[in-house]
Parts: structure tokens; sequence; C-alpha cells
């Protein structure tokens, strides 16, 4: 049994309450209404058939439980599934909806089910109806199929715990031990050429009259790494750069770009700006990079003049006539006009051109030089509502680094670029920014957007990565997202294993320690040393793998691979500015990460997510958490839009998803663990303060929640802390600034998933 430390007796109470009318509590089988190709059976079996539906690519709802969830409730569905393929790619996809609601804007729960070549299927819902709303459980499946679904049935769970906080409330003595320490300091260190020579990239051609750079500066470098120069200068200017192929920079040793403030301005359809590979301490200074707004916006704001039930048209708003008709038309973001910058609540976010080819995209036709009318479904999207309308997104990066060491970064500044900002990759390792900038002009309105992607990818390294007196902003997705990447296989042979989807294997190299995890991501016990990794034709990541070594029999539904040739850890990101972009700010995927005296403002989705996960098809990132410190923060109005998980947002997330795509999956092993959040400032939370799942180990102390400024619609659970399958957690000692936008300052948990939860000291100040 769980052992909960509470602080009073009438909260105990409560809780012995909760736990009584928990037990009355009893799973019940569940009526159904049958709609298109679906009748229930005498003994309360739903058959589905829509083998022989006249077309083939549709989606269909068979059909949906007879009753209502009622709001407020938990519950929990169970059943079992058997599903035969008639289609390509068919499956059935179980949901809680509301009757009548097209899009999964507001479902609570999904289960995907692939066919089950003949076997019946254990199936599980748990879900929380935190909402107004006719929710049913759906049916629905994508091409023809046929299905079973017998012992369906639906029980109510116990209601979550709730522990408030108190005016008045004493400090807790609770002993705090074994505290994390987050990462150590180190430096980076400086090229190590002090007395070499230098040289001009004037002297090899580079000039603002060129209308292309790029074959005389890569002159200037050949040279200078020809010669072992140590130094590279470049007077002050505004450099056209409009060759697709980027700056490759290989192999420098003991070298400083300093670029004297100039401008590099892109125009390029290919490659990234600088590729900087296999260096030694190098150091790149005072410069900025920015893409040739003239000739193609990389994004416009647009507003919303006229929809219908099939299509919606959008007037851009800076241009009278805009340059580019054959733009693509990436994605929409509810654009905040008080800010400059997406993240709106209820804002709509949706999906056009993004990953289409140039053949594939959605419908338009220009009504004139302003208004482009959008052959698609509006779903939410209204007249008078402003979006920014980006036309890039995944395309060509601004630098890309490789297998560096000991590199700096210093004075750089990206003003805007078609894709990430930065990618870091390969064993890079001591890296450090300093005063490096992602921000727009400010003096031209139409520049809406910098970089089109990530700020700062880090798909693999060897760590040793710090971030200080930075600013990053106004980009298309996250600020920082640190990372190794994993890969889900299965055992094919005594020593090969399949994976279908790994973009791990790509950097994966002959003689990589491999270690393999159990599918919970407990260790399987074994290492493997790799003999092979051969891409299986026809797929984009899929590899059958060959190691050395017999490969273990598989527990738990495969392995999970982590390549110890790499080792994101040892993070620190101090004192810098993170406020205005798409996504989250911080990803943190790795160990021995210090997140101190930051401010993190506006960040669409969410400021912090600590996680980890994997996927059979998509993407599957980080080897585990541990050892983080997040310190002395100010989180101001983050997760405007309001993404949440279990329907409560939330400002940091801890939590993991296993299988699928992003899901509330949860493991028993310790995967993210040992997590110190404290002496943060939290101003204006959308919902939650923090959503602790999956977390082993934590402690949240000290730390100032205020929320002045109300929102159109006030959660209920407004800046509380929630935890669902955690352990020993510790939340002592946090005040709340009294506001009447916050109803029950606090701390709620699972008492079905959580353990050794400590909850005391925290009070309640001012009027």
């Amino acid at each position: 049994m769980a052992t909960i430390y509470i602080k009073t007796a009438a909260v105990a109470a409560a809780l012995f309450c909760a736990s009584v009318a928990g037990s009355l509590y009893g799973a019940e089988p569940a009526d159904v209404i049958c709609q298109d190709s679906s009748r229930v059976e005498s003994d309360g079996t739903v058959c589905i058939d829509s083998s022989a539906a006249p077309n083939e690519f549709a989606w269909r709802r068979y059909a949906m439980t007879a009753e209502s969830f009622a709001s407020g409730e938990r519950y929990r569905v169970t059943f079992r599934a058997r599903v035969a393929a008639h289609g390509k790619n068919s499956f059935l996809f179980v949901l809680v909806r509301p009757k009548g609601q097209s899009g999964d804007e507001k479902d609570l729960a999904s289960l995907k089910i692939k066919p089950t070549d003949g076997e019946w299927k254990e199936c599980e819902l748990k879900f929380e109806v935190g909402g107004i709303g006719d929710y049913r459980l759906q049916f629905h499946g994508w091409n023809r199929l046929k299905a079973e679904i017998a012992g369906l049935k639906i029980e109510r769970r116990r209601p979550f715990s709730f522990i408030p906080a108190e005016r008045g409330a004493a400090k807790s003595r609770a002993p705090l031990v074994n505290l994390p320490r987050g990462a150590e300091e180190f430096e980076v260190d400086a090229p190590r050429n002090a007395a070499g020579l230098v040289l001009d990239c004037a002297d090899y051609g580079v000039s603002e009259t060129n209308a292309d750079n790029t074959a005389a500066l890569r002159a200037a470098f050949a040279d200078a790494k020809a010669r072992r120069a140590a130094k590279l200068v470049l007077a002050r200017g505004r450099y056209a750069l409009n060759t697709d192929a980027p700056l490759v920079l290989d192999g420098f040793c003991d070298f400083i770009f300093d670029g004297g403030g100039s401008v590099f301005v892109s125009y390029r359809h290919g490659g990234a700006f600088i590729n900087l590979c296999r260096s030694l301490r190098t150091k790149f200074m005072n410069f900025s990079l920015d893409w040739d707004w003239s000739r193609e916006p990389l994004a416009s704001l647009v507003r919303v003049v006229r929809t219908d039930k099939n299509f919606f048209d959008l007037e851009f708003a800076d241009y009278q006539d805009f340059p580019d008709k054959d733009a693509a038309l990436v994605v929409l973001s509810a654009y905040d006009p008080k800010t400059r910058s997406v993240g709106l609540e209820d804002g709509v976010t949706r999906y056009l051109d993004m990953g289409k080819a140039k053949n594939d995209r959605v419908r338009r036709t220009w009504l004139d030089g302003r208004t482009v009318r959008v052959d698609s479904v509006p779903n939410g999207i209204a007249v008078g509502q402003l979006y920014r309308l980006q036309h890039y997104y995944y395309h060509y990066n601004g630098f890309v680094l490789n297998d560096v060491e000991h590199l700096s970064l210093e004075n750089v500044t990206v003003l805007s670029t078609p894709g990430h900002a930065f990618v870091m990759g390969g064993k890079s390792h001591h890296v450090a920014f300093r005063r490096v900038n992602i921000v727009p002009p400010k003096d031209d309105p139409r520049r809406v957007i910098t970089c089109t992607a990530d700020h700062f990818h880090i798909g693999c390294s060897r760590g040793f990565i710090k971030l200080e007196d930075c600013e990053f902003s106004f980009g298309a997705d996250d600020i920082m997202n640190m990372h190794d990447n994993t890969a889900f296989v299965r055992r094919t042979g005594p020593r090969t294993v399949r994976a279908d989807h790994a973009v791990a294997l790509a950097s994966a190299r002959k003689g990589d320690r491999i270690e393999f995890r159990n599918g919970d991501y407990s260790p399987a016990g074994f290492t493997g040393t790799l003999v092979e990794a051969r891409r299986i034709p026809g797929t984009r990541c899929g590899y059958d793998v060959t190691f050395a070594e017999d490969v273990p029999e598989v527990k738990k539904d495969g392995f999970i691979l982590f390549n110890r040739a790499f080792d994101t850890h040892n993070v620190i990101v101090r004192n810098c500015r993170f406020h205005d972009n798409r996504a989250r700010a911080l990803l943190i995927l790795a160990r021995d990460v210090t997140v101190e005296d930051n401010v993190f403002r506006h960040q669409e989705m969410g400021a912090i997510k600590i996680e980890t996960g994997y996927t059979y098809h998509s993407w599957s990132e980080g080897y585990g958490v541990s050892n983080v410190v997040i310190r002395g923060n100010l989180f101001d109005t983050v997760n405007p839009s309001g993404s949440s998980a279990s329907h409560r947002q939330r400002s940091i997330y801890t939590g993991i998803y296993l299988r699928t795509d992003p899901s509330p999956d949860t493991t028993d092993y310790p995967i993210i663990s040992d997590i110190l959040i404290e002496n943060n400032t939290f101003r204006d939370n959308t919902g939650v303060t923090a959503y602790l799942s999956s977390v082993s180990n934590a402690v949240v102390r000290g730390n100032i929640i205020e929320d002045p400024t109300p929102r159109r619609r006030e959660n209920p659970f407004r800046s509380q802390f929630f935890l669902t399958n955690a352990r020993d957690v510790k939340i002592v000692n946090n005040v709340y600034r009294a506001s009447p936008n916050v109803r029950s300052p606090g701390v709620v948990f699972d008492p079905e998933t959580c353990a050794a939860i400590v909850a005391e000291g925290n009070k309640v100040e001012g009027r």
C-alpha cells in the first residue's frame, strides 16, 4: 500500500473517505449503439464488418456507448479485440470523444489497434472527464476491416487525492537527503595558436558588392586551414550568400573566425549556412545570419476574412501584393497581436502543406494579390482571427555541428533561417554558446519568425554543453531539445534484430557498444558489439542489425537500444531569455542538467518537458533523465495555448511515451529520477505548475506561485501540483500568492499509482 505523508487529520479523513468510496466502484458491462457496418451479438460482442465497403480509403464510425461519461469522474475501460485487415494499413481506432465532434481536439483517450493475426488483444483505456461534453466511447476504423470487441466493461475509478496549501502552514521539516546537484562546472578550451597567422577575407574577394560570396568565403577558409592560420577576420558589412551548397568547414584546429559584426544574408535552397565538422578548439564570433526576405518570406501574418464549410480565405496582413504566389502554406499557428507572437488561449494550429511534396499541397486559389482561398475544412478557424503562416519548416538549417570538440560561439545572432538555427550531432562535446541570440530585427513588422524549426537541436553528443547569457525567441518549434536517439527493435535471429524506424542507427558504426533495454526500459543485462546496421531496401529508416554476440530472448515486446558511443549529459543553461516561441522551451532528455537563473516567457506549449520514450514507427529519444536541477528561474505566462496531459495544462512536465506516438504510458522502472525544482517563480500559470508523471525521487521546494491575470476560462486545477505514477516525491514549503484566479492551491495525486508522497509546508500568503 502507498505510504502517503499528509499535513492534517482532516485531510487524512478525507483520504480515508475517498478510499472507501473508491472501493464501491465496480466494472459494469456497457451498452453499445451500433452504426455503419456493425451489430451486437446476444453475448454483447460488437461485430464490425466493412470488408465490402464501396470506398476503400475512408474513416468510418461503427459504434459508441449508449450512455455518456459523467463530468469530473475517472474511468477505466477494458475489452478484448480481434481485428482483421481488408485493405492497406487498416486499423480499429477506439477513442473517448464528445458525440458529434469530428476532430480530435477534445479527445480524452484513444487506442489504435492494428490487425491482430487472429489473436485476441487485451485492451485498456484510462481517462478523466475534465470538461463538459457528451463524451462517449467510440469505435472508428480506417479502411476496410473486420473486428470483434468482447467483454466491454466500464469502471469508475477512485478520485484523486488533494492536499491543500493553507494559510499559516508550518514549515515542513521533512528530511531532504541525496538532493540532485545537476551538472558539474566545466570550461571549453580556447584555441592554442595565439601567435599564429591572421588572414583577411577581403584578400580572397569577399565583398559587400558581390552578388554571391560563397566561393570567396570557401577560398578564405580553405587557405586558413592549409596555412594553419590562427584567425580569419572579416570587415563589418552585409554579405550576400546565394549558392545552395553550404560552407563546409572540416578538420579545423586551434582556429578563430571573427566576423567583425557582419551580417550574412542567405538565399539558398540546399544545405546549411555553415557545416562545421571534426573540429578541435575553435571559436566563431561577432556575426549574424539572415534570410533574404525581399525575395521570399519565411512566414507571413495572415487574417481570416471568409470561411465556408469547405474552404477559408486568408488575407496577407503586411502585403498588398504577396511576392511568392507559389509559396508553401505549411502550418497555421494562432497569433497574439499583443505579444506579436504565436500562442493564444483557445488558439488553433493547422497543418496544411507540412511534409508534403509540391504536387501534393493543399489546393489554393489566389483571389487577388493578397488573398488566397484554401480548400480545407475550417475546423475552428473563424473570420477575424490572426495566424502566423509558415512557408518553411524543416528545410535548410543555419549551423550544423558534427563531431566538434571544444567549440565556442560568442556574439553570434540568427535573425532568420529556414530550418533549425543550430543542429548538433555526432560525438561532439565541450560546446559553449555565450551571448548567442536568435532574435528578429526590430524595425520590420513583416519579420514574424526567426528559425522555422528548433532553435537548438541536439540529436546526439557526448555532452558538456553550456548556454550562458543567450536570447532565443520567435522560432517555430522547441528552444532546445537535448537527447540521444534510441532504436526500438525486435529479435530476428540469434545475433540479429530489426528496427522498422530508427534514426539512431544511421549514426551507428561498427564496433559501437550497444546496450539492450527491455520494452519497459529496465536493463536487459546485455551489451553487444555492433557488426553491421544495414538499411532495409525500400524503407527510410528501417534497419537489420547484426551483433558479434548472441542476443538475449525477448521479455517485454522487443528491445530499446542505447548506443553508448553517445552520452548527452552535463548540460548548463544559465542566465538566458527564452520567449515567444512555438512549442516548448527546453526538452530535457539527458542526465546531469542545471537550468538556473533564466527567464521563460510565453512558450506556446509549456516551458520545460522532461521525458524519454520510443515508438515503433516514429521517433525514439532519450536514454532516461536523472540529476536535473531547475533553480532560480522565472516562468511567465507559459503554455498559453493549453497543451496538456490528461487535460491538465502544465508549465513543467515529466513523463514518458511508449510504443505508440507520444502517449501517457508509464513504466515501473525509474527511467526518470532525481529531479530538483527549487526557488523559482511561476507567474500566470495556464494550468498546473508542474505535472509530475513516471518520476521518482523528486523534490519541489521553495517556489513562489503567483497568478494575478485572469484567463478566459479558468481551470479549477490552476497552479496545483499534479502527480501520477510518481514515487518518493516531496513538494514542500512552496508559497502561493493569494489570487482569486486560483481556486484550490495545493497538491493533487493519484492514490492508485503514487507512493511515498510528502506534501507539507505549502502555504498561501497575502489577501
